[in-house]
């Protein structure tokens, strides 16, 4: 992690809502990795010109709850990138809503979700992509993927983009799809079981978050997976 970066972490309960600053050419790394339930929380991002702000959330625990995070990259040359890993259990019932808005020139940002719903939950992504009039040579892009694990779990994803001027660059992805029977198939050939082959195929999903987290935060990452979360 570089020595300039403000490192911001809420590793226990959400607040209920934060505003965060990033001034002119600061850089800022947002970890979030509750181990509190929350029902609805709302962070508002603005970024200052030549701003970096890098927000990272990994999602392992039982709740019912919404989560939104509104990104501005308010001047020229701002950058953002959000990065979320989320697993529904049980009868959890998890909505994330991350937007970013580019309102000056030569901004860019990312914006990517991870989910796995298992049981009986529903997991729902609802990213906006939205570059404004004016803001020239901008760059944005989202992508979204779901695994749904069980007949009674679902998920959804639901990418938007909305586009105020020419000349910039926007896309978006969303993949959803039901564990592929195959693929345990071929684990269980290879000597493992079912539930640890479950296991295995959903760290896979939580996997881009492990980087950005300390020894002692991706252990409990891992055990979260390895405690049983699983079983048919």
């Amino acid at each position: 992690m570089e020595a300039n970066r403000r490192l911001i972490d809420c590793f226990h309960g959400l607040p209920s809502s934060v505003e965060i600053e990033v001034g002119e050419g600061e850089d800022v790394l947002l970890r979030l990795l509750p181990d509190e339930p929350f029902e609805d929380v709302h962070f508002k991002v603005n970024v200052s010109k030549n701003g970096r702000f890098e927000g990272v959330f990994a999602d392992i625990i039982h709740h019912n709850g919404h989560f939104s995070i509104d990104i501005e990259l308010q001047g020229e040359g701002a950058n953002a990138h959000w990065l979320l890993s989320s697993i529904g259990l049980g009868s959890d019932r998890k909505a994330f809503e991350p937007s970013v808005t580019h309102k000056a020139s030569n901004t860019e940002a990312t914006m990517e979700s991870y989910g796995v719903a298992a049981g009986q939950s529903r997991l729902s992504f609802a990213g906006v992509s939205q570059i404004d009039k004016g803001a020239r040579k901008a760059k944005t892009r989202q992508s979204a993927k779901v695994i749904v694990f069980d007949p009674s779990s679902d998920g959804k994803s639901s990418p938007v983009l909305k586009i105020g001027d020419n000349d910039v660059e926007a896309s978006h992805a969303a993949v959803l799809g039901r564990l592929n029977e195959e693929h345990l198939y071929y684990l269980e050939s290879r000597g493992i079981s079912r539930e640890e082959g479950r296991r295995l195929i959903a760290m896979g999903y939580l996997a881009p978050v492990m980087p950005y987290f300390g020894e002692k935060e991706c252990s409990r990452i891992s055990e979260s997976i390895k405690g049983g979360l699983f079983h048919d």
